[in-house]
């Protein structure tokens, strides 16, 4: 969507968007802008930093004027269009409807979107994400607890596999998937698409894999399927928030507001997925606490590791697991659950499709030895 892509990305919406109408107003234009829709500007063109900010590149996705260049900026989320700049539902054009936000498009880790004011990374899935306001939002979790909690979760990971070293080895529920394998898998897709992301953690490692049963993950492969879009998503686990609402908070606070916003909070995109709208964290509190608990502190879903990951899998469980390619192996599908509308059946950044899928054959061998990777059910 993520686009929760993204995203970026990045990204990208998968919770019934047409049914939560948001109230946000479009980026700011500066006067003499060239959002008119019909401007037909595509990426690569010229353009005037100076006056333009944001166009319609088509219907469901925009362009953003960086170094006097058009370039790939963002999607729009399911059911709604790109129209003057911005995205709004077919049945709201009226001054009745509200505009919506931007969902990310592909994923931070392009050269491109990092240029872009290190623009946001969300999926054009229905839950990608922002950030929070102009100063953001302090987090309930107490540093010092976090890394106790971390070290607890080391400890326990450790005694479940029988083992106190740095291969956390697999129990039942992790498909033989150990913390050695998940740091070799993050080098190889780093390798794979000519990136350098950093090493994973022990932390961000037991965290996975103590979340895949939140994702109902069903074999190493899904996991494999899991990770390489969580990774290109999250700019190799380095992006837990929108890089767009560091540079912008005002902007994000603003253009992620709806009625429905607990007072004081906004719901930009955060977690590895980028979960994005009150509605998405409303839902992903519920799904996974049965409470509101991540409404009232949205913030913490960027600085609790679990917390992190957790709202990825339920992403994952909710609007990718249960697809029938998805589940017969082809790693396409999960991409056009994701970012289906940009990045497959033609779209615009079907070359970040590629990447992913690059990503994932690196993965795959890793996590399942003899499993042949599936390109199927995006752009083939």
């Amino acid at each position: 969507m993520v686009l929760l892509s993204n995203a970026g990305s990045l990204l990208v919406a998968a919770l019934a968007a047409s049914t939560h109408m948001a109230h946000a107003l479009p980026r700011p234009q500066a006067e003499g802008t060239s959002s008119d829709p019909q401007s037909e500007q595509k990426e690569g063109d010229d353009c005037d930093v100076m006056h333009d900010r944001i166009v319609c590149a088509d219907e469901s996705s925009l362009l953003f004027c960086n170094h006097n260049k058009w370039v790939a900026f963002s999607n729009c989320t399911l059911g709604t269009v790109c129209k003057d700049g911005s995205c709004v539902f077919p049945e709201s054009e009226s001054d009745v409807a509200s505009e919506l936000p931007v969902e990310e498009s592909g994923s931070a880790n392009e050269s491109d979107v990092s240029d872009v004011a290190e623009t946001s990374l969300a999926t054009d899935v229905a839950s990608s994400a922002p950030v929070d306001t102009a100063a953001p939002e302090a987090s309930a979790v107490d540093p010092a607890a976090t890394d106790a909690e971390a070290t607890d979760a080391e400890a326990t990971e450790a005694e479940t596999s029988g083992d106190s070293g740095g291969d956390s080895g697999g129990s039942s529920g992790d498909f033989g998937i150990t913390c050695d394998k998940f740091k070799e898998a993050v080098s190889k897709a780093s390798a794979a698409i000519s990136l350098n992301y950093p090493a994973p953690s022990d932390k961000q490692c037991t965290s996975f894999l103590a979340g895949m049963p939140k994702g109902d993950i069903s074999s190493a492969r899904e996991a494999a399927m899991f990770l390489a879009n969580i990774l290109w998503e999250s700019d190799g686990l380095q992006a837990k928030e929108e890089y767009d609402c560091k540079d912008l908070p005002d902007w994000c606070a603003q253009n992620y507001k709806t009625p429905e916003d607990a007072p004081g909070q906004t719901y930009w995109g955060r977690g590895y997925i980028q979960l994005t709208w009150h509605y998405n964290y409303e839902a992903a509190s519920k799904g996974l606490f049965g409470d509101d608990r991540l409404v009232k502190n949205p913030g913490q879903v960027s600085t609790d590791e679990d917390l992190a990951w957790g709202v990825s899998f339920w992403f994952w469980k909710e609007n990718v697991h249960g697809d029938a390619g998805v589940q017969a192996g082809n790693f396409g599908s999960s991409i056009k659950k994701i970012n289906g509308a940009l990045e497959c059946n033609g779209g615009a950044a079907q070359d970040k499709a590629k990447k992913r899928y690059e990503m994932y054959k690196a993965i795959l061998p890793i996590f399942a030895e003899g499993e042949q990777p599936k390109e199927a059910g995006c752009y083939n």
